[in-house]
């Protein structure tokens, strides 16, 4: 490096290390307040207004709660319930493995047909579910976001 580079950078962390002075407005000018602006005692914090200024709006009557106050959102739709054939396949995936953890855990003798009919569920089912997802439409120009 050579000595301006030095010298830039000891400047630099010069100015970082030192503290602020008095001279050095923490915020424009065009954002002071008079001093002479009372402040409702009611409010507080951040979003306290001078006395007189208008609210944001009407307030709600005594007793019952500001409707803007809490969100309830609306009750979420039923679940679709799928058909026969999704749902012994999503049976299938999620079954056998449950089946042959638990035969295993418990030490189960399990014939081979048993074992090979459980296998064989896991595997249709994700066949299944994979064979059944609904694509992207190859004729289909749009496609999507390029980076």
């Amino acid at each position: 490096m050579s000595r301006e580079d030095d010298q830039a950078w000891a400047d630099l962390v010069e100015a970082f290390h030192a503290s602020p002075g008095e001279e050095t407005p923490r915020w424009p000018a065009a954002e002071d307040v008079a001093d002479d602006v009372a402040v409702d005692p009611a409010e507080h914090g951040d979003d306290a207004l001078p006395a007189g200024a208008p609210s944001a709006g009407p307030e709600p009557p005594p007793g019952r709660p500001d409707p803007d106050e809490h969100f309830v959102p609306p009750p979420p739709p039923p679940l679709p319930r799928g058909d026969r054939v999704s749902r012994l396949a999503w049976a299938g995936v999620l079954g056998a493995p449950v089946f042959l953890v638990l035969a295993v855990a418990l030490g189960w003798r399990l014939p081979s047909w048993l074992t090979v009919l459980a296998a064989g569920a896991l595997v249709g089912g994700f066949v299944t579910l994979v064979a059944r997802m609904r694509g992207r439409d190859p004729y289909d120009p749009d496609d999507g976001a390029v980076v």
